[in-house]
C-alpha cells in the first residue's frame, strides 16, 4: 500500500487555491502563491486572469515559473504590457481584483518581511526584497 505524503507547503497551496473563483483576476507571486493560483486555474477556476508583475496578463504557465522573467509567462500569456501598466493602469485602477502574495515572515498584523531575517546589519537570512508587493498589498 502506498501513502501519499504532503508538505506543509502542499497544504497551504491547495487551501489558497480553494479561495479563489473563476474568472477572478489576480495578482501573483513567485513560489506557493504562483503554485497556488494555477492548481486553481487547471481544476475549478479556468477563466482565472493571472497577471504577473513582469508585465504579463492571462499567463497560463504548463510549468510552475521559477521568476516573474520566466520565458513561459510570456509565452503563454494573452498579452504583454510594459511593467509601469501593470501597476499604474491595471493595479493602481484597481482593475486587480486579488493580491496572492508569499512572504517568509508574516507578522500579527499582517506585514510582511521581505528583507532580513535577524540583524539587518548582519542578517542570518538576507531575502530578496520587496519587488512590487508594498504597491500590491496595499492596493
Amino acid at each position: 500500500m502506498t501513502t501519499a505524503t504532503y508538505t506543509q507547503d502542499d497544504v497551504m497551496a491547495v487551501a489558497a487555491a480553494r479561495r479563489l473563483r473563476n474568472g477572478d483576476v489576480v495578482f501573483v507571486g513567485i513560489g506557493l502563491p504562483s503554485k497556488a493560483c494555477n492548481l486553481a486555474r487547471a481544476t475549478h477556476a479556468p477563466d482565472c486572469v493571472l497577471i504577473y508583475e513582469s508585465g504579463t496578463i492571462g499567463a497560463k504557465p504548463v510549468h510552475l515559473p521559477l521568476s516573474i522573467g520566466d520565458g513561459e509567462l510570456a509565452e503563454t500569456a494573452d498579452v504583454v504590457v510594459s511593467v509601469p501598466e501593470i501597476f499604474g493602469y491595471w493595479l493602481q485602477g484597481g482593475r486587480i481584483g486579488i493580491g496572492f502574495l508569499g512572504a517568509a515572515q508574516i507578522d500579527r498584523f499582517g506585514n510582511l518581511n521581505s528583507t532580513v531575517i535577524g540583524d539587518y546589519q548582519h542578517p542570518k537570512v538576507r531575502l530578496p526584497g520587496a519587488g512590487g508587493a508594498p504597491e500590491i498589498a496595499r492596493s
